[in-house]
């Protein structure tokens, strides 16, 4: 059951802002280690174990993210602005791509996105495509149709209207689906309509687009929260969620401030909603009632440090299985970033809920290669060390 949220306010600035999180990476040699999971609170329903991969990047800033497309891993330098492929026995490929290498001006990476064709490159509002080979194909700015005078939108904001969104830039997740479109997290950012102080925000402001990856345009928005939402009042850094549309084009959404898992149609009825809450959770949300809360960035530290939320979600549909990670909150003063904040991962068959053990804390599963899964990732910066995990279920 959900607590009844506490009231903080800040003075400052109006104008909105969100923190991005920064993932410390370090580098060492090819190896693995293995630890056996002994703390699930569903004992012996799935035996799990986790190896872990070390990989030695070409060039490492400490900070990047792992990328899976079929049987490659792909480690993304966002300082260096380099993608390097590995093996999943940790063995480099190779560097694929460089920023500023080639006829695209490529700036930067933000996120990559794996494509049948091949891959996508985003950085901020961009899409840069490029072949299998990675070969520059070409290049499209993300931009959605006029529907309303800029007169009515700054004065009359409505969720339907499609020019006042933008994309949602903390953790990302980029899929491409069937028909060819992409499918990105949103944001909006409006003095009228936002997180911090517009109930209408969290009834009616959407979660979804899809984008045209040619053109960028956004020709569709899909969703809005569930009425779970209408418990709080202005719980701003906890609205967001994350999503796996499946090749059935049901789509699987995990809200942060919500236990329950939602299936969607492509028109966003709900076909079916299962889960149960995570353990020991701080649900005791800070609530905000002025946009000033939006610059100081200690409010967004307590609530994605200190609170409990869910976080990622995975379906492997071959074997019915559903996985999904929450962060329980912590006590900690001396949390750095969100990844101190313990994390569990919930494994659930058939909508029961089967294991829900303690993963580290940037446990992220990102596919499955052979009979493992295979997840992001594993930094030690005081040890040097850098790698990715495979989670396996015996």
């Amino acid at each position: 059951m959900m607590k009844s949220p506490k009231t903080l306010q800040s003075k400052g600035s109006l104008r909105i802002q969100t923190p991005f999180f920064l993932f410390l990476l370090v580098s060492f040699a090819c190896s693995e280690k293995r630890d056996v999971i002994n703390d699930s609170a569903k004992e012996g329903l799935i035996q799990t174990t986790i190896d872990t991969v070390f990989v030695e990047p070409t060039q490492s800033s400490q900070l990047g993210t792992f990328y899976l497309k079929d049987d490659a891993l792909f480690y993304v330098d966002n300082a260096y602005g380099i993608i390097e492929e590995f093996s999943i026995e940790g063995r480099s490929k190779g560097i694929k791509k460089r920023e500023l290498d080639g006829p695209e001006e490529l700036q930067g990476i933000s996120e990559l996105i794996p494509t049948k064709a091949g891959f996508i490159i985003r950085h901020d509002w961009g899409f840069y495509q490029y072949d299998s080979e990675w070969e520059y194909v070409g290049k499209s700015v993300f931009q959605s149709a006029s529907t309303v005078s800029y007169e009515e939108m700054l004065d009359n904001p409505k969720g339907e209207y499609i020019e006042m969104y933008e994309l949602l830039h903390h953790n990302p997740k980029t899929t491409e689906i069937a028909d060819g479109h992409l499918v990105i997290k949103l944001d909006v950012e409006h003095p009228l309509f936002n997180a911090f102080t517009t109930r209408s925000y969290y009834r009616d402001s959407r979660v979804l687009g899809k984008v045209n990856p040619f053109n960028g345009m956004m020709v569709e928005m899909l969703g809005t929260r569930p009425d779970s939402y209408e418990e709080y009042e202005y719980i701003p850094f906890h609205v967001m969620l994350d999503y796996h549309w499946t090749s059935d084009n049901s789509i699987y959404v995990t809200y942060e401030a919500d236990s329950l898992i939602y299936v969607y149609d492509t028109s966003w009825n709900l076909k079916d909603s299962f889960g149960e809450a995570g353990i020991g959770m701080n649900t005791d949300y800070v609530e905000s009632q002025t946009l000033d809360v939006a610059f100081d960035v200690k409010y967004f530290n307590y609530a994605r440090n200190r609170e409990g939320f869910y976080k990622d979600i995975y379906v492997d549909e071959e074997e019915g299985l559903v996985f999904r990670t929450y962060r329980q909150g912590s006590d900690r003063q001396d949390l750095l970033d969100e990844t101190g904040n313990p994390l569990r991962l919930q494994i659930y068959r058939n909508k029961k809920l089967m294991e829900d053990f303690s993963v580290p804390g940037r446990f992220r599963i990102l596919g499955k290669v052979g009979e493992r899964y295979v997840a992001d990732g594993y930094y030690d910066e005081q040890n040097e060390k850098q790698g990715f995990y495979l989670l396996n279920l015996n």
